[in-house]
């Protein structure tokens, strides 16, 4: 059981353990954010996506803040820059 959690964290947090998925921008009319870091704050990130960009995920964690629920970010690259997008901004959003 010990050793199945530990699995489980490891793909969590270590970038590239992911095996590769694609994930697509959907933000209608607003473009997403390429974080450095997740949950970058206003004015932070990297660059701008726009809506229906596609981009093969390289790793992925999950941040929380104070008692919010548990929020995914993926580690994508985009015009070179290595970075972060949320979940919410994807097509991956429940």
């Amino acid at each position: 059981m010990a050793r199945t959690i530990l699995i489980w964290l490891l793909l969590l947090v270590v970038p590239g353990l992911v095996q590769a998925e694609e994930i697509s921008i959907i933000t209608p009319g607003v473009v997403a954010r390429l974080c450095p870091q997740p949950n970058c704050g206003p004015n932070k990130h990297l660059a701008r996506i726009p809506e229906a960009t596609a981009l093969e995920v390289e790793g992925m964690t999950e941040t929380q803040i104070g008692t919010l629920p548990p929020v995914k970010w993926f580690e994508v690259t985009y015009q070179d820059k290595k970075g972060w997008v949320s979940i919410f901004d994807t097509d991956k959003a429940k």
